[in-house]
């Protein structure tokens, strides 16, 4: 538990100090891993968009009305799904990154078309996919909200990694009027039950806080704390995701004072800070468009899933960069971009992380 003095002294630091520890930090790395950056190429699936939360900043969300005129996805279609796999193996991606609404199938809507495939649930409906990706070997990395323990434990061996944002802690942000009113499934005691079940489970796991949605600085310390003390109990988290939240119009969150990068690099910092050298930071890149170096200097290590053929379906109108743009942009601070797959190196050869079958598509997978 983070004493309320370090928060304090945390908050009083500026920038600049933040980055002379952070590189201090960085300097501890061996010479190897110093000056790389990662990023994953992929492409989503987007399973279905229907969701038991309502929360007051999500766009994906199927009461949204959508930009363009799309409409909702009950579930994913196979001619749509095999298009986007054919798509993905002329692009040479290694990655699927399954998302959905959370509890999709307790909408009528989605479990008539279960039925309809053949599919005794959602669950059952996502193994067939990943079974599906997986004889192309390509690695799913799935993130469908809150799962039981025996959902994960039945779905381990269908994909390299999962993953669930812990978002933010902070009960106020259930409070009438705040963005996680009408969202059970944001609840933190189920956030982390999630993720320790993950860490139980030895799962490879991704995580993150997202920024900018009603918490305090003070709240986001004690998640970062939070999440490090899971990692220090499991030693299951590959990567933390640090994301801001982006104003969009036809949702209900219209922030007065939007999250500023000046913000996002301190908090950046600080979870490196917190982190040490133990678990990589991600910030998405197509939303600090033009602030890379800066984050760079904060101590991330990773930019993500970056896809050639797929929006990012959070933040569509945030298209994402050039995977040759981030190259030069790394190599003007002295950094090589490097392409990583979903499961983390390190976790292919740590006991009981990586399943065999698993283990075997990595083999024959050049990247």
């Amino acid at each position: 538990m983070i004493k309320t003095s370090e928060i304090k002294s945390f908050k009083k630091l500026t920038l600049k100090q933040i980055r002379v520890r952070v590189k201090k930090i960085k300097e501890l790395l061996p010479s190897n891993a110093k000056n790389v950056i990662t990023y994953s190429k992929n492409f989503t699936l987007s399973l279905s968009n229907y969701c038991v939360n309502q929360c007051g900043y999500c766009f994906y969300n199927y009461k949204i009305p959508k930009l363009n005129g799309e409409g909702n996805v009950i579930l994913l279609g196979n001619e749509q799904m095999v298009t986007l796999i054919e798509k993905g193996l002329k692009y040479n991606c290694k990655e699927a990154l399954l998302m959905s609404g959370e509890r999709p199938d307790n909408f009528l809507d989605v479990k008539k078309e279960l039925e309809k495939r053949g599919c005794l649930n959602f669950i059952e409906f996502v193994k067939q996919i990943c079974t599906y990706l997986l004889d192309f070997k390509i690695l799913p990395h799935i993130n469908l909200g809150f799962l039981t323990y025996d959902e994960m434990k039945d779905l381990k061996i269908y994909c390299a990694s999962m993953g669930l944002m812990l978002e933010s802690t902070s009960m106020e942000l259930f409070k009438k009027g705040k963005v996680h009113e009408y969202s059970p499934g944001k609840l933190p005691k189920k956030r982390l039950e999630h993720i320790n079940n993950a860490g139980k489970l030895k799962i490879p796991f991704t995580t993150g806080l997202l920024i900018g949605i009603g918490q305090t600085i003070e709240d986001i310390i004690k998640d970062l704390y939070l999440i490090k003390s899971i990692h220090n109990e499991y030693g299951h988290i590959q990567e933390v995701i640090i994301q801001n939240f982006v104003k969009k119009e036809n949702i209900p969150f219209q922030p007065k004072k939007p999250i500023t990068i000046e913000e996002m690099l301190k908090i950046t910092g600080i979870a490196r800070v917190i982190f040490e050298n133990e678990i990589a930071i991600q910030v998405p890149p197509n939303l600090i468009l033009g602030f890379e170096k800066e984050f760079i200097d904060m101590g991330i290590d990773d930019f993500g899933g970056i896809s050639p053929i797929t929006l990012d379906y959070i933040n569509p109108e945030n298209k994402w960069p050039q995977i040759d743009n981030l190259n030069k942009i790394c190599e003007t601070k002295g950094y090589k971009l490097k392409e990583r797959l979903p499961i983390y190196n390190k976790y292919i050869q740590k006991s009981d992380y990586c399943p065999e079958n698993i283990k075997k598509i990595i083999d024959n997978i050049n990247y």
